[in-house]
């Protein structure tokens, strides 16, 4: 997630650009959506990142229906789920191996809303799980 925070603050601090999937993009927002409560900061975050997808979505109908969307939200339980295993595992509470079924349900939860939303896969592919599936 760190990497993301530094991306997300280059992007709007020196304006580079990074292209990646839409689902990427929509998965990054919702851990922000999650975030934001917890800091200023992240509220900031959520809300610059909120507006700067928004202003790419040309239809108001489309940005709606993608943010209210059971996928959308999908991701947002995937991520929760994903951060509540990762500080489980600080504790050893959980095992590595949870935590990345954990991590690999946030991908299948994107490749779902990549498909549905923009009829496209995702160009991340991820290797070694096919015992997950």
């Amino acid at each position: 997630m760190l990497v993301l925070d530094i991306i997300f603050f280059l992007i709007y601090k020196f304006m580079l650009s990074l292209s990646v999937d839409e689902a990427y993009a929509f998965d990054y927002l919702s851990i922000l959506y999650i975030k934001k409560d917890f800091s200023e900061i992240n509220l900031k975050n959520y809300q610059l990142c909120y507006e700067y997808l928004k202003n790419q979505i040309a239809n108001n109908n489309l940005w709606i229906s993608i943010i209210e969307s059971d996928e959308f939200k999908a991701m947002i339980e995937a991520n929760k789920i994903t951060f509540d295993a990762v500080n489980k595992a600080k504790n050893n509470e959980v095992t590595a191996q949870y935590v990345d079924k954990c991590n690999y349900s946030r991908h299948v939860a994107k490749e779902k809303f990549q498909k549905i939303f923009f009829d496209s896969d995702l160009l991340e592919q991820k290797l070694g799980y096919e015992k997950y599936k």
